[in-house]
């Protein structure tokens, strides 16, 4: 099942740059961050995948008082409405994100 995650999140990456938004699946989105960083994210029930330094990580959703945070191994991605922050206490960096 996680092959399968990642294996989709690959295909998601590779093309995310060429379909609109609007074409989308609901559960894939695209975020414009700080820096010009762009971050596809895939939502699964209680996970979020997504693409950081190379590597595709599975983030375990966690307890959030507001929005939807999935965090693990120092990287944290925390949703609210069309914002999002991602967050990682390796380089000690929080970089703001929104959906198109």
């Amino acid at each position: 099942m996680v092959r399968f995650h990642l294996a989709m999140l690959t295909m998601v990456l590779v093309t995310a740059s060429f379909i609109p938004a609007s074409a989308q699946t609901n559960k894939t989105f695209l975020y414009d961050c700080d820096g010009g960083l762009q971050v596809a994210v895939y939502f699964d029930r209680d996970a979020a995948f997504i693409q950081l330094d190379g590597k595709a990580l599975k983030l375990p959703q966690r307890l959030s008082g507001s929005g939807a945070r999935y965090a693990k191994g120092g990287v944290s991605f925390w949703i609210k409405g069309n914002d999002a922050m991602l967050k990682r206490t390796r380089t000690g960096k929080t970089i703001n994100c929104s959906t198109r």
